[in-house]
């Protein structure tokens, strides 16, 4: 089983970097499609709070490595390894989006660029999602090489990253009330599923076990954290759900949507903790 503390950095990891990621697409959408100088502008200031999720998520697994020599050792493994693959897409990604967030305080900034390298920042991200999701396909540990492994990252991404771009878009002061209404949809039936595929993870282990234990004594109160992350989503959709109206003050629809991401974010980080708990080989 991992540490406790290397379950607390990865589990962070797993739980902000996808959201933010999800959350930067949603200003990325806005920004691409934009017309109004001013909003753009303000989009692009405000894409420093998806970036610095993802940052503080990596930085954190970083801690995972032991010592910063460590690095080294996993970007000599780029197109073998599933974690130098998925810390290769993570440091693309942050470098995309940060040089085009310091590029955007440039006095001109014409679109023509801006716009395909806002494109190319999206696509390092959905590669950085991409690379996660698979980075524990490993066959020695039978209880995170499911199908459900990649699926329950993939849905946490889509049920914390719509509510944390609909606080980076009241933050940046633009408020498109379809894409707004798709986020907090989009979310919801990613609570929905995202619950079920961790029910159907924590029915399958059961029928997996080493020369030692079962793989279901690992983490005996998986179904307890499910049902948290169930009942702590549902509330936070409910808030993010009360901040689309429209006849509130921008002070309450702010409040609201704070309270929407940090919940959201627990309800997240719940699971990705018993996930990390659960690592068992298939030899001892």
């Amino acid at each position: 089983m991992t540490s406790g503390f290397d379950a607390f950095s990865l589990g962070l990891f797993t739980s902000l970097a996808p959201a933010g990621v999800v959350a930067f697409l949603a200003l990325a959408l806005v920004r691409l499609w934009s017309h109004d100088h001013a909003a753009s502008v303000r989009i692009d200031r405000m894409i420093a709070c998806p970036f610095s999720v993802v940052l503080v998520g990596f930085i954190a697994s970083a801690t995972h490595l032991g010592t910063p020599a460590n690095a080294l050792h996993v970007f000599s493994g780029i197109g073998r390894s599933p974690l130098s693959n998925e810390v290769l897409s993570a440091v693309a990604f942050l470098f995309l989006v940060g040089s085009y967030w310091m590029m955007a305080f440039k006095e001109r900034f014409p679109d023509a660029v801006a716009k395909p390298w806002l494109a190319l920042a999206c696509l390092a991200g959905v590669a950085l999602i991409a690379c996660t999701s698979m980075a524990y396909g490993v066959d020695t540990v039978p209880t995170w090489d499911t199908p459900y492994t990649p699926a329950n990252l993939v849905l946490a991404a889509l049920l914390a990253g719509p509510v944390l771009g609909l606080l980076f878009l009241e933050l940046a002061r633009v408020r498109p009330r379809a894409l707004e209404c798709a986020l907090v949809v989009l979310a919801g039936l990613a609570l929905v599923a995202g619950t079920a595929v961790l029910a159907l993870h924590q029915g399958s282990l059961g029928g997996i076990a080493n020369n030692e234990f079962s793989a279901s004594t690992l983490a005996p109160y998986y179904p307890t954290a499910i049902g948290v992350h169930l009942a702590v989503g549902a509330v936070a959709l409910a808030l993010a759900g009360l901040s689309l109206k429209r006849v509130q003050s921008r002070r309450t629809t702010l409040a609201l949507r704070v309270a929407a991401g940090v919940l959201v974010l627990l309800a997240v980080f719940v699971t990705r903790i018993v996930f990390y708990h659960l690592h068992m080989t298939v030899g001892f």
